[in-house]
């Protein structure tokens, strides 16, 4: 009776209990999206937090995240990405890499049972890092000014960088994660505070930095020597001294003060003119351009060298006056110059001339051109060819040139033929080119030279250096008989030779100089040697003929030297010497 009591017992419990576990309601889990951590320009954590474990038992967990502020509500609204472990209560996490910069993100939480899948009820969104710029070095100059900022959530990718100085770009040198360095445009005057613009893939700096603008300086020289001119721009208005009537600005060089000369205008500033300090010393010169009130204009990445000075002396005189519309040049160990009929040997070693042959087979008048092809003496006079043998001492009649007679025209020797052609007749540009053939005693029209520029000056002339042919800024290939674009700047004008693998040009030019007495600016006609280095593209202006003023002249090499004689009444002939640097 007792066990039977004891199982009625047992039974009413286990009734109790399973009527107790149908009536208790599921629970379920609870997860919140919370805001994401650790942005950068491509990375970002996003989060959430598991508050409700809830009592089924959850099968997956994770996030579901897309591009651009979308809702997600449900797991087909982007991608998705499952954690690994067991849930519990608390933070959850994972890290998105790879993002795109500019871009915005959305992304939810969610928890997956066998019942349901549970998702926070508002999702949470993101933007990637903005570009953040802490420092910009310098942070003052001009336009062409080298400048790097730095700061992060940059980009190698120079491609993807906009950067802009108030409404102009900027020219993108390099780019890193964490450093950018570029060109500061050249649209400001100076004394102006410009903003600095930057956007990378799109997403624009909140950082406010500014580049100075200053009004600065720039030189059209890099090499001078003392007591010589130089032309100086200044950026922005230039002050005026009410005494002097000049500008009112201090040029030094190594602390020496420079005389200004004159100012001129232009878009941008002034080009003013000063001349350099006597006895400057050789070597790198310190530069300083200041106002009258103080004012110190930035160097806009100038550098100057002093060069010593060049060499001249006077060589014994000419034997006449005319000769200086003559012909200069060099075969052996002489010089000759052809004036009109006579032809003049000069020999350096004894400092003499001597008269070598009156050649009266030509026209007692200047000749237009001459070249020299072994012993033979090209000479043309209109269109009128004849040669001089030196061999034989014999002159003859060559085939006439066939093309039109002209004024300026140019020639020169390459490959053992005679080349003339281009000049201008009356106020047109010629651009044909002929050939002389001595072995065939024929003419021949070679391919027309391309248009050139002829603002400045009628003088032509064309420049042998090896294989090349300089004719302005062509350069003419007479195998191929085809023109190019020239790649160095030089352009012969004046007369020009080679010495060194520089081109030595003289020309006549207005030179400005001080009176003995300092009181007053003068000017006077000079003859102007200035070299141009096929090594480094560079011209650079040589100290002036100290002679009297000649307007026509004649020059050659020889022996390392350059002589020059012209037509002035002293009869004088200069051996100029270049400094070597």
């Amino acid at each position: 009776m007792k066990n039977l009591k004891r199982c009625y017992f047992i039974l009413l419990i286990a009734l109790v209990v399973c009527s107790c576990q149908k009536d208790e309601p599921m629970v379920p889990p609870v997860i919140r999206a919370t805001a994401a951590s650790d942005i950068t320009n491509t990375t970002a954590v996003i989060n959430a937090e598991i508050t409700e474990a809830g009592s089924e038992p959850i099968l997956k967990y994770g996030f579901v995240w897309a591009e651009g502020y979308d809702d997600i509500s449900t797991l087909d609204d982007g991608t998705i990405q499952y954690l690994e472990g067991s849930p519990n209560e608390g933070v959850i996490s994972f890290e998105l890499k790879n993002l795109e910069q500019g871009k915005k993100y959305s992304y939810n939480a969610f928890i997956q049972t066998e019942t349901d899948i549970y998702m926070n009820k508002y999702d949470m969104g993101f933007s990637m890092a903005q570009p953040e710029i802490t420092d910009i070095n310098p942070k003052e100059g001009s336009g062409g000014t080298k400048v790097t900022i730095t700061g992060k959530y940059f980009t190698t990718d120079k491609e993807a960088i906009s950067l802009e100085l108030g409404s102009d770009e900027a020219e993108i040198l390099e780019a890193s994660e964490t450093e950018i360095t570029f060109i500061a445009p050249d649209g400001y005057a100076g004394d102006k505070d410009i903003e600095l613009y930057l956007v990378v893939n799109g997403a624009t700096s909140q950082s406010e930095i500014t580049f100075k603008y200053l009004r600065y300086f720039t030189l059209n020289e890099e090499y001078i020597r003392s007591d010589q001119s130089i032309g100086v721009f200044v950026s922005g208005y230039l002050p005026m001294n009410s005494e002097t009537n000049r500008a009112d600005i201090n040029f030094k060089i190594n602390g020496k003060l420079c005389e200004v000369i004159s100012e001129w205008p232009g878009d941008k500033g002034y080009t003013v003119t000063v001349q350099t300090p006597k006895d400057l010393q050789p070597g790198v010169a310190d530069l300083e351009v200041t106002s009258g009130s103080g004012y110190k204009y930035y160097n806009k990445n100038n550098t100057l060298t002093v060069l010593p000075p060049d060499t001249w002396l006077k060589k014994n005189n000419l034997p006449e006056k005319q000769m200086g519309d003559g012909f200069g040049f060099t075969k052996g160990y002489f010089a000759y110059v052809l004036s009109n009929q006579k032809l003049y040997q000069y020999s350096p070693t004894n400092d003499s001339w001597s008269l070598y042959k009156e050649i009266l087979s030509l026209q007692n008048k200047k000749a237009d051109a001459i070249g020299l092809i072994d012993e033979e003496l090209l000479i043309l006079q209109g269109k009128t060819l004849k040669s001089f043998n030196f061999y034989g001492d014999y002159s003859q009649a060559r085939a006439e040139f066939p093309g039109e007679k002209r004024s300026g025209a140019i020639s020169f020797v390459v490959n053992n033929n005679f080349y003339y052609g281009l000049g201008y007749i009356g106020d047109v540009f010629q651009n044909d080119l002929w050939k002389y053939d001595l072995d065939k005693d024929e003419w021949t029209r070679v391919a027309d030279c391309p248009s050139r520029n002829h603002s400045l000056t009628y003088k032509e002339d064309a420049f042998v250096n090896g294989d090349k042919v300089i004719i302005e800024q062509f350069e003419y290939d007479y195998i191929t008989d085809t023109y190019k674009e020239s790649e160095s700047s030089f352009n012969p004008f004046g007369v020009s030779l080679l010495l060194d693998n520089k081109a030595y040009s003289i020309t006549t030019d207005n030179y400005v100089y001080v009176s003995s007495d300092n009181t007053k600016i003068k000017y006077r006609s000079v003859l102007e040697i200035s070299n141009y280095s096929f090594d480094n593209d560079i011209r650079t202006i040589n100290t002036c003929c100290p002679g009297y003023y000649s307007p026509h002249y004649f020059a050659f090499v020889i022996n390392g030297k350059i002589y020059i004689g012209g037509d002035n009444d002293n009869l004088e002939f200069w051996e100029f010497t270049p400094a070597d640097y």
